[in-house]
Order: C-alpha cells, then sequence, then structure tokens
C-alpha cells in the first residue's frame, strides 16, 4: 500500500516536471521564500542580535512561517559567528528550561538548582565575550512559557558587562505571548523589549510572487499556468496563510493532475477547496444517511421473512429463466480467431488512422521530418493538450513545440506553421517547431548561471534590461521578463517560459 502511495506521488511531480513536492507541510528552510516583509523582519531581527540590542520579540498567528523564520536566522547567525541555542519545545518549563538552552550552547550540568545552572551560563557566556564572539537564544512557541520561565528570561537577559549584552533573547510565538507580556507582573521584561516584529498573512500579489516562486524552484520551468482569477480565490480561500496556502495548493496540483491539465483556474481552485471541506461538512449528513440505510434494510429484512412482498415469486421464477439462458450461451463454441483476421484487422485500423490525419498536419510534420508522430499529434490536437506529444518530439529530436496565439509575420515567413482552432470560436492558435539556443529550468531570486546571463543579455537587446549583467536572478530581471511577456501579449508570470525565449530569439 505504501509503495502504491509513492508511485501515485512520483507520477504526480513527474506530470508537472517537480524534483520534489513544493507546498510542503512543514517548515522549508532550503527554499525559503522571502517577501518583502519577511525580508525586513530577518534584517532588523539580525541587526538587533548582531548589534546586541538584547532583547527581541516576534509574533505572529499560526501557520504564519514563524517557525521558518527562526531557522533562517539561525542559519544566518551562524554564518555571521553567532553562538546560538534554539528551544522549539517550551513544556520544559523554569529551572528545566534554564538546563535546555544549556545543552543547546553544548554546556551539560545534571544540577536542577537554578543557581547552578546560572552559574554555567553565566562563566560560558563571560567567555565567548572575552574571545569577542556573540550569544543568542531563541525560543519558539514561547507563548507556552509560564510566568515563572519568563521571569527566568528576564534575568538571563541581566547578564551584562559593563558596555554591553553577553546574551541576546529572542522569543517567538502567538499572540497570546504578547498578552502575557503585557500583564502587570511582566511589566519589566516587557520595559526590556527593543524590537518588536509581527509576521502577517501574504497580500495578493506577494502570494502570486510566492507561488510562481515555489514552483520554479522545484522544477516546474514555467509549465503550470495560473490564472488571475484562481490567483484570487486561492488568496480568498487561504487568506494569505502561508500552511494554509501550502495545503491548498497541494490539492489544486493534485485536483489538475487528475483532470489531465496543467493549468490552474477557478474551476480547478473550487474544486479543490470543496474536496477540502467536504469531511468538515459532511461528517454530519454521511451519519445520518448510513443510520437510515441501515434502518431501511432491517425493515426490509423483517418485511421479506414475514413474506409482505408475494409479488418476489415472480422475480424468483425470472431468475431462473435468466440462469438457463445463461447456461445455453456458455455452451455455444466461441467464434474462431486466427492470426489470418488479427493481421487484417491491425491492418484496417491503421489504415483507418492514416486516413484520420488531416493532411495540413502531415505536410506541417513532415516539413520537420516527424511524421512518425503524426498519430500522437492528431489525439492531442483533439484534446488541446501536447504537453505528452511535445515532450516526446523534444526528447527524440531536440526540437521544441511552440504553441502562440499570435504570430508576427516575420516568424511566419522563417518556420514551417501549423494553424488551427481549438474552440468552438474559431480562434485561431499557431503551432511551430524549433531547436532552442538557450533553455531555463532554474529561475528564482538569487540563482545564478549562464543561461541567466544569456537572458540578461536577450532583454537588454529589446531595452527590456538596462542593468549590470551579472548572471544573477534578481527582481529587475524579473520586472524585465514581466514586461516583455505584457508587451507580447503572452501570459505575465514573471517566468522566462517556452514562448518567451522563442519570441526573445527571434526579435
Amino acid at each position: 500500500m505504501k509503495s502504491e502511495m509513492a508511485n501515485e506521488e512520483l507520477r504526480y511531480l513527474e506530470y508537472f516536471g517537480l524534483e520534489y513536492n513544493p507546498f510542503p507541510v512543514a517548515p522549508d528552510n532550503e527554499n525559503f521564500y522571502i517577501s518583502e516583509h519577511i525580508d525586513q523582519i530577518l534584517t532588523e531581527l539580525v541587526h538587533g542580535i548582531v548589534a546586541r540590542k538584547g532583547f527581541m520579540v516576534l509574533t505572529g498567528e499560526i501557520g504564519l512561517g514563524k517557525t521558518t523564520i527562526s531557522r533562517r536566522i539561525i542559519n544566518i547567525l551562524e554564518e555571521k559567528g553567532v553562538e546560538t541555542s534554539l528551544i522549539l519545545h517550551t513544556f520544559y518549563q523554569d529551572v528545566e528550561l534554564l538546563r535546555e538552552i544549556n545543552k543547546d550552547f553544548g554546556l551539560y550540568s545534571d544540577s536542577l538548582e537554578r543557581s547552578d545552572q546560572m552559574r554555567v551560563l553565566n562563566e560560558f557566556l563571560l567567555n565567548q565575550s572575552r574571545a569577542g564572539k556573540n550569544c543568542a537564544i531563541i525560543i519558539d512557541d514561547a507563548q507556552n512559557l509560564d510566568s515563572k520561565s519568563l521571569e527566568l528570561i528576564r534575568m538571563i537577559s541581566n547578564l551584562e558587562t559593563d558596555r554591553e549584552k553577553l546574551v541576546q533573547i529572542l522569543l517567538i510565538g502567538q499572540p497570546e505571548l504578547m498578552d502575557k507580556l503585557n500583564s502587570s507582573e511582566l511589566r519589566q521584561l516587557k520595559s526590556r523589549i527593543i524590537i518588536k516584529k509581527e509576521a502577517r498573512p501574504l497580500n495578493q500579489n506577494e502570494l502570486k510572487n510566492y507561488l510562481l516562486f515555489k514552483l520554479n524552484k522545484a522544477g516546474n520551468q514555467g509549465r503550470t499556468t495560473i490564472t488571475t482569477g484562481a490567483f484570487r480565490k486561492i488568496h480568498r480561500y487561504s487568506k494569505g496563510n502561508f500552511r494554509g496556502v501550502n495545503i491548498f495548493m497541494d490539492r489544486c496540483l493534485y485536483v489538475a493532475f487528475i483532470h489531465n491539465t496543467t493549468d490552474i483556474g477557478k474551476s480547478i481552485v473550487h474544486e479543490a477547496y470543496r474536496d477540502l471541506n467536504q469531511v468538515e461538512k459532511g461528517g454530519g449528513k454521511r451519519v445520518f444517511l448510513f443510520s437510515l440505510l441501515a434502518v431501511l434494510i432491517l425493515i426490509l429484512g423483517g418485511a421479506f421473512s414475514l413474506d409482505l412482498f408475494p409479488e418476489i415469486d415472480w422475480l424468483r421464477s425470472n431468475r431462473g429463466t435468466r440462469e438457463e439462458k445463461v447456461t445455453e450461451n456458455e455452451n455455444r463454441e466461441p467464434a474462431q480467431i486466427t492470426e489470418k483476421n488479427i493481421d487484417k484487422r491491425l491492418l484496417e485500423e491503421e489504415t483507418q488512422k492514416e486516413k484520420s490525419v488531416p493532411e495540413s498536419v502531415i505536410n506541417f510534420l513532415s516539413a520537420y521530418n516527424l511524421s512518425e508522430f503524426a498519430i500522437p499529434f492528431v489525439k492531442a490536437m483533439k484534446t488541446g493538450v501536447f504537453q505528452e506529444v511535445t515532450d516526446s518530439i523534444f526528447k527524440k529530436t531536440g526540437y521544441q513545440m511552440i504553441q502562440l496565439d499570435t504570430i508576427p509575420e516575420d516568424i511566419r515567413s522563417r518556420y514551417g506553421v501549423l494553424c488551427l482552432s481549438f474552440d468552438k470560436s474559431g480562434k485561431e492558435n499557431y503551432l511551430l517547431l524549433w531547436r532552442p539556443t538557450i533553455r531555463i529550468t532554474k529561475f528564482y531570486l538569487g540563482y545564478r548561471g549562464e543561461e541567466i546571463k544569456r537572458l540578461e543579455e536577450l532583454l537588454a537587446g529589446v531595452n527590456q534590461y538596462l542593468y549590470y549583467i551579472d548572471g544573477i536572478v534578481g527582481p529587475r530581471l524579473i520586472m524585465a521578463v514581466n514586461r516583455f511577456q505584457e508587451e507580447k501579449g503572452l501570459e505575465v508570470s514573471g517566468f522566462p517560459d517556452e514562448k518567451t525565449i522563442f519570441l526573445l530569439c527571434n526579435e
């Protein structure tokens, strides 16, 4: 059973060209999305720790990425040479909490006396200070700490030299943490807060950037498109909560996979929403229906036992007649199937398939020496989904299929173009094949590569990118891609997909 589930997950990821699940429920520090708001939080809190400001607080509702932010801060601090102690389990209280802080610093003492543990910590911090090192304590889920433990944190924050704090403290928790810190008994601790930040949900624009970043980072290469209406619905249903977005998008991708499409529109989003909420909304109804069914079975069973349905005898007699007919049919000799019949049937099928290929398709594929793909190509025409045949052609020949809504005359004159109409409106689509000179499979903030440098050069050639060509994906490069896509009437995604690259190379 587990292997079947793993295979299903693998097929689902392969269908979208993904190397891993881009929307996990667990914190994903490796593929961390930094919005402008998160960047501000990271900058201020890291600066506060490095500058030895003392005491800081980060609050936010469940699912807003606080744990991921804390791990990101730890990584940055370690790069800067700051000694850190991270506490993730706040069921430890008072002296046990202090012992866990010491353990994460690599300090061990069996004593459960507060004074002994404080002495061990103080000596360690003094030694680090003499060596010119900074130290930080980060406590996640700090809203679970009781008043006694929070008072202990205040005492730790008092450890200092004449010039600076020996240790910097960052408390991370839900909004209830501030309710506790606002109490009169903890007013001394609250007065020590130098920096207070609050994590907030993604707005619509941030959500769009987040989804594209996660998909592209996982290797989607712009294969999946999300309509503007779908973005709005995802934001409305998830309320911009990171965890909610991940759960919801994971379901959207699976629904799209079931429907054999890589395009996520409002209908896919609505079905995903219905799937995620049916247990909650339909549980009571199911219990009622099962109960009703059980009662009906009991009533019918009693009725049969009391012979309240005499017409059942007619059914029994008919059933006997049917059984006799089945027996007769089973005794008949099967039709003779010979090798000659099979060959004739296969030949007829192949002839029929060839007849079903339009002449325009035969001419189009013949121009590229791709006649062998005629049958799968016609199947793709009927469904409007060309991804499978496109992948097959590319793997075997290196030709990449481009589908455009409009096509400039100069491109029409240079390439063999097939004009098709997929819907009742009669709107035309244009297909052509080319061998790309540049392929971009990874495109996210901070990614570096020679292909990115080539993209910058192409955009510079059409006056869309007027900055230093460094081969690094940055906000300015993404905006340049957006502008070019908008100018050419393409889907504005910020990702240099196959259509974008083709039009750029043929400017």
